[in-house]
């Protein structure tokens, strides 16, 4: 028969098991994005599965769907951007823009990339409106244009494959121009509020 002791010691080894199995709650740290310009509080959803990432940012739990939906918002993920800075990882700098706030009800997110392929272009992107009329806009890039001048080409080469400029040939308009913004969906979606962020206290 086992002790008081062993048994105590056996209650203890099976808790340890089962909290080092438990997967871990992420996603749930708010943050700061803009809604047509202003600046306003994206607070994704607690889960238990993968993260949606860009660099060291978590941007919230991934739903299993990741194809988007036309009942989703969109959250979009713009690269450059000066609102979110990393000293160890500039490439991955970024701007938060969401299309709407959800009031305090929690909404499903579709995410887009947004990447500046225009290198003169240097607007800091705040708002939906601003960001789809860049991406109706074109360039032709200059005669010694190469993939390394696009601003985001670090994050444009992880997330779409672009090794070369042959691997833009897919995004040029029958002009052969480019867009200034590139939009692609990223296949990732996520759920959460986005609220205005209330005044600060004095």
């Amino acid at each position: 028969m086992l002790t008081s002791i062993q048994k105590l010691a056996k209650v203890w080894i099976l808790a340890a098991i089962v909290s080092f199995a438990a997967p871990v709650q992420e996603g749930t740290k708010p943050l700061s994005a803009y809604h047509e310009t202003n600046s306003v509080q994206f607070t994704p959803d607690a889960g238990t599965w993968r993260t949606a990432t860009l660099g060291p940012w978590a941007l919230g739990t991934r739903l299993n769907e990741g194809k988007p939906l036309d009942k989703r918002l969109n959250l979009y993920v713009v690269i450059p951007g000066k609102q979110y800075h990393s000293a160890g990882s500039p490439e991955y700098d970024h701007n938060l823009v969401v299309n709407a706030l959800t009031h305090e009800k929690a909404r499903e997110w579709d995410i887009f990339w947004c990447f500046v392929l225009d290198p003169k272009l240097t607007d800091d992107f705040r708002s939906e409106h601003d960001l789809l009329a860049a991406a109706q806009q074109s360039f032709f890039p200059a005669d010694l244009f190469d993939v390394e001048d696009i601003p985001g080409h670090e994050v444009l080469r992880e997330k779409t494959d672009v090794q070369s400029l042959d691997d833009l040939k897919r995004f040029r308009h029958k002009d052969r121009s480019l867009p200034r913004v590139l939009i692609l969906p990223a296949h990732l979606a996520v759920s959460g509020t986005a609220e205005e962020e209330l005044p600060k206290l004095p």
